[in-house]
C-alpha cells in the first residue's frame, strides 16, 4: 500500500517543486489543500498522481473537519492506516497549527512546519551564526510585536508545537528558512531586485553601513524540497527544529554585482550611500544563521552561486513572459524607491 502524503498550502515555488518531485515517486499517494491561487501560471492541478482538495485556512474549524473528512475517506485510522508525513507551507499563525493538530493527532507519523529565521528576530540573541537553541523569546514593546508580526506568530506556532503536542500524538520536525532564492520565487524580491538593476544605471543601489558589511544567510528551493524528502524518507526519533541555508553567506553589494554580471559583464555596480538604506535582502535582522546541526545528517546544499546562477537565468530569460508577475515586481520596485 502506498504511504500517505499530504501537503498544505505550497500552490507554487517550493510547494509545487515538492508536489512534481513527490508525484513521480510510485511509493507515494500524495493530496494537497490550498486555495488554488495561480502564481507564474502554475496549474499545480495539471500535475499527474497528485490529488488536490480545495481549502481555506482562514476558518480553522472549518479545515479541521476538512482534514478529518479526507482522512477518513482515504482510510485513515482504520487498520493503523496514518498519514506518513504531513507538510505545512501555509500556517502563520498558531491557532491554525493547532486547528491541523486537532485534525492529525493519532492519525500522522510526521508533521514538518515550514518555519523562518524571522523567529529570531523577536529572540535573545548570543552568538552568530545563530543556532538553533537560540529561540527564547525576549521582552518586546507592542509596537516591536506589531512591526515583527510575522516573526511573533510564526514563532507562536513553533511553541504550540512544543508546548502542546501530547507524546505519541505525532512526530514534528520544523524548518527555520532565510530568504528562499529560486526559480518561480513568487515573493516578487528576488524579480525586483533583478529590475532595479536593469535599470542601475539610472537609480544606484542604495548602500549603508550595514548594506556594505553585513552577510545574509539564503536558501535555494531545491535544497528545502531535498530536506523535506529527507525527513519523509528518515522520520526523526525525536522531535527537532532545523536552519536551513547554504553553507556560504553573501552580503547585499556582493548579490547585486552577481546580479548585475550576469546583466552586463564587466559593468561597475551603480551605488548611493545613504543613512537608512532601502534594499530587498535580507528580511530579517537577527543576522545570519548556523547550519551545522541539519549538515551532520549528511545533506548536501547547492553551491551558493551555483544557485544564484539558476535563479538569475530564470528571472532574466523566461520570468519576463509573464505579465502578472512583472507588474507586481515593478510594483514591487517602485514601492522601493519612492519610500
Amino acid at each position: 500500500m502506498k504511504k500517505l502524503i499530504l501537503i498544505l498550502g505550497g500552490s507554487t515555488f517550493m510547494g509545487k517543486e515538492l508536489l512534481q518531485d513527490l508525484s513521480e515517486n510510485e511509493s507515494y499517494e500524495v493530496h494537497y489543500i490550498n486555495r488554488g491561487k495561480n502564481y507564474w501560471n502554475n496549474a499545480v492541478n495539471q500535475i499527474k498522481n497528485v490529488y488536490y482538495t480545495y481549502g481555506n485556512r482562514e476558518d480553522t474549524t472549518d479545515f479541521t473537519t476538512l482534514i478529518r473528512y479526507l482522512s477518513k475517506k482515504l482510510g485513515v485510522g482504520v487498520d493503523d492506516r496514518k498519514w506518513e508525513t504531513v507538510i505545512d507551507f501555509s500556517a502563520f499563525y498558531s491557532n491554525q497549527v493547532k486547528s491541523v493538530y486537532g485534525a492529525l493527532r493519532g492519525l500522522c507519523n510526521l508533521y514538518i512546519f515550514i518555519s523562518t529565521d524571522s523567529i529570531y528576530d523577536v529572540c535573545k540573541i548570543k552568538e552568530i551564526p545563530i543556532t538553533e537553541d537560540q529561540d527564547q523569546r525576549k521582552e518586546l514593546p507592542n509596537s516591536h510585536k506589531k512591526r515583527e508580526s510575522y516573526g511573533h506568530n510564526k514563532l507562536k506556532c513553533e511553541e504550540f508545537l512544543q508546548n502542546y503536542v501530547i507524546e505519541g500524538s505525532f512526530r514534528y520536525v520544523i524548518l527555520r528558512l532565510p530568504d528562499v532564492i529560486g526559480p518561480f520565487d513568487d515573493s516578487g524580491r528576488f524579480f525586483a531586485l533583478v529590475k532595479w538593476l536593469q535599470q542601475n544605471e539610472k537609480y544606484p543601489i542604495q548602500v549603508d553601513q550595514a548594506v556594505q558589511s553585513e552577510q545574509i544567510s539564503l536558501v535555494y528551493s531545491t535544497d528545502v524540497v531535498n530536506c523535506i524528502k529527507y525527513f519523509i524518507q528518515n522520520i526523526p526519533q525525536q522531535n527537532q527544529i532545523y536552519n536551513v541555508c547554504f553553507d556560504e553567506t553573501i552580503s547585499y553589494i556582493e548579490l547585486a554585482q552577481v546580479i548585475l554580471d550576469k546583466l552586463s559583464n564587466n559593468k561597475q555596480l551603480n551605488i548611493k550611500h545613504v543613512i537608512e538604506a532601502n534594499r530587498f535582502y535580507p528580511s530579517v535582522d537577527c543576522g545570519i544563521i548556523s547550519n551545522k546541526k541539519i549538515k551532520e545528517l549528511g545533506l548536501q546544499f547547492t553551491p551558493l552561486i551555483n544557485a544564484l546562477q539558476k535563479t538569475i537565468d530564470f528571472f532574466i530569460k523566461d520570468a519576463i513572459h509573464y505579465e502578472a508577475e512583472n507588474k507586481a515586481a515593478l510594483e514591487k520596485l517602485n514601492r522601493k524607491l519612492n519610500a
